[in-house]
């Protein structure tokens, strides 16, 4: 009863944006019960509010650390790692954030964290491949032929001709109509270097 009549109080204040009274409040709850992962999560929140961005990620990282499959927690701590100026935390962060989404059938929110790894990193061979293949599961042959063409120009640049081939084949069998597509088709064919991801 007094977990949740602070908890109560938090979300009141946090409704309010009184962010200091509700860390007061849900920190409170937290000596109730420390375990309590919607208070960690709650606190987290009114602490990023505040700016407090390490007593956010702490927070949040508790959370995770309670409840591994939630995405959640993992989704917020990329973006305080982000915002930190971490850049190689914020891109294993998301990437981990998008395969519990995925695992919890939640594809727009994999396909968020997924494209926020490209926007700090366009090189990332990880995401790239993981967007190809669900973009193309889903139907989005457009999305999925785009994705397999940059994934083949990073191959190629790495030295990797032959996967870099199979992915220019993949997008031609996906869009055989697209310009881009036929147009990298006949660059591999006559030893050229593909562009790199926009």
């Amino acid at each position: 009863e007094a977990f949740q009549k602070a908890m109560n109080l938090g979300h009141d204040a946090a409704w309010d944006q009184d962010w200091e009274h509700a860390a007061q409040y849900y920190r409170q709850a937290l000596d109730l019960m420390p375990e309590n992962t919607q208070a960690l999560t709650s606190l987290a929140l009114a602490l990023f509010e505040m700016q407090d961005f390490e007593g956010a990620l702490s927070a949040y990282q508790q959370a995770s650390f309670r409840d591994p499959d939630d995405p959640i927690p993992v989704e917020k701590m990329a973006r305080i790692y982000e915002r930190m100026g971490r850049l190689g935390e914020a891109i294993k962060a998301s990437l981990q954030a998008a395969d519990l989404f995925l695992k919890a059938r939640e594809v727009e929110k994999a396909l968020q964290n997924w494209t926020q790894v490209l926007s700090l990193q366009p090189e990332n061979v990880s995401a790239r491949s993981r967007l190809a293949v669900v973009y193309e599961k889903f139907g989005r042959k457009g999305e999925a032929a785009a994705e397999y063409l940059a994934l083949a120009g990073l191959l190629q640049r790495s030295g990797n001709a032959s996967n870099a081939a199979q992915a220019v084949t993949r997008a031609l069998q996906l869009a055989p109509e697209s310009p881009e597509v036929n147009q990298a088709v006949a660059m591999l064919r006559t030893g050229q270097m593909l562009p790199p991801p926009p």
